[in-house]
């Protein structure tokens, strides 16, 4: 017998207790004790000569009987998680303009051409004659992510390319999300309604409380957003679309978000159920330009700071719950998510476009020069198809760092644009997340085991 790749042990944070997990089998077992080092030893030597518990982890894929079944196993899961895989929705987004009405203390985008074409009538109808033609028989079906710079600004001119461009996705039977800062939401609300459009999920982003909200995400004229995003949002919810409030943390904000927790449940917004409420936390870091890496957080970093503050100020566990590679999933269903071969969506359910006319793999890298992969406004000119099939071809079985990785099946590879920034623009190299350390948490936040 030997030891399946993919088993590896997990602390639970805060305790003596360990879990054994696989996610090719979708296997997790607390281990006892009294035979903790016993089967470190094991692992470590790969030795299961006359283990008394051999059989059990035979049997919940822990083991293999040899390396050719272990093989045939992943070769499966593949083939499954491509079928599934194949059945989503391809989000295809569009960015408006680089234009926004903020000038936050961190922003990706701000290196990025503030001088470049924004949304007009004759634009809208390049990117739909380009998407009926390319994506028209997508398995899943397609819906459009509008994105910045900041897609829902002010004024009448603007707001009239952007209903344009709605009207034409109700035309098309297109769903769509938007990814908003949230301050002009308010003044959209009723012209959504009007016209009937689709629209999946509005996210806005709240960064903490009014306090440290307005100290970070400020318009160009310097004037406060809180109160004037958190009325957009009620109206919203009122009118019956989702909102997702997502908040950007570091050292500099992330205590704050118990009272941006409070607000919430105060406001009545935590009592609406998941399919209209939802929070997602996503970390500060450096995408394409430098900040002050002094208040960032490591991805393990800031999800134990969030976990210490949850402890402390239990109302955050009622605001927002982390999936913890799987964890939320299993103390919400008992079973682990299935194997993900593939966590970067880009050139395969997801592509990027902007109102220049470039196509891009995805959100990270929309604007970004060295990433543009072809024109639409340009007919006869085709994609990048090398660089696009670089794009399709990476997952944890193309990239050797990946393939004997214990965690890869729960870690995906992560994003390639991180990657590519860090290792000389080579895409298939890896971003790896610290998936045994957030499990440890995991367990620990969803009292799983006990």
């Amino acid at each position: 017998m030997i030891l399946s790749k993919h088993t590896f042990l997990a602390d639970r944070i805060n305790s003596d207790d360990a879990l054994i997990l696989n996610y090719l089998s979708g296997s997790i077992d607390k281990i006892e004790k009294k035979e903790l080092e016993e089967l470190k030893n094991r692992i470590s030597l790969n030795n299961w000569d006359n283990y008394h518990l051999s059989d059990y982890m035979l049997e919940r894929g822990y083991l293999y009987s040899d390396k050719d079944v272990e093989e045939d196993k992943i070769n499966e899961k593949y083939l499954e998680f491509m079928d599934e895989y194949e059945k989503t929705a391809t989000q295809l987004i569009f960015s408006t303009s680089y234009v926004c009405n903020f000038s936050c203390v961190y922003c990706f985008q701000e290196e990025y051409n503030q001088n470049s074409k924004t949304l007009n009538n004759e634009i809208t109808d390049k990117f739909f004659n380009y998407i009926d033609k390319k994506f028209s028989n997508e398995p899943g079906g397609v819906y459009i992510t509008l994105f910045g710079g900041e897609p829902l600004l002010g004024g009448e001119k603007h707001k009239n390319h952007i209903m344009y461009f709605l009207s034409k996705a109700v035309k098309s039977n297109i769903p769509v999300a938007i990814v908003t800062n949230g301050y002009e939401l308010k003044n959209y609300i009723h012209d959504f309604k009007s016209l009937g459009v689709n629209i999946k999920e509005i996210q806005v982003t709240v960064d903490g409380d009014r306090e440290n909200h307005n100290s970070r995400r400020f318009t160009r004229s310097k004037e406060t957003t809180f109160d004037t995003i958190m009325e957009g949002v009620e109206l919203a919810l009122k009118n019956g679309y989702r909102i997702n409030l997502r908040s950007i943390l570091d050292k500099r904000n992330i205590a704050s978000l118990v009272k941006l927790a409070e607000y919430c449940d105060e406001k009545g917004f935590l009592d609406y159920p998941a399919s209209h409420f939802e929070t997602s936390i996503g970390r500060n870091y450096e995408l394409h330009s430098c900040q002050d890496t002094k208040q960032l957080f490591s991805r393990y970093d800031m999800w134990l700071e969030y976990f210490k503050l949850s402890e402390e100020f239990p109302i955050l566990k009622k605001y927002h719950k982390p999936g913890f590679h799987g964890m939320r999933m299993l103390a919400e269903s008992g079973e682990l998510p299935v194997p993900i071969f593939d966590s970067c969506p880009a050139c395969k359910k997801e592509w990027a476009f902007d109102a220049n006319g470039g196509i891009y793999s995805c959100t990270a890298t929309v604007g970004v020069s060295k990433y543009q992969l072809g024109n639409y406004f340009e007919k006869d000119t085709p994609l990048n198809q090398e660089k696009v099939l670089e794009w399709q071809t990476r997952d944890v079985l193309t990239m050797e760092e990946c393939k004997d990785c214990s965690v890869s099946l729960s870690c995906g590879g992560g994003c390639a644009t991180i990657a590519a920034n860090e290792n000389n623009g080579k895409i298939h190299s890896t971003n790896c997340r610290p998936v045994k350390e957030l499990v440890g948490i995991g367990l620990e936040y969803y009292k799983i085991g006990d």
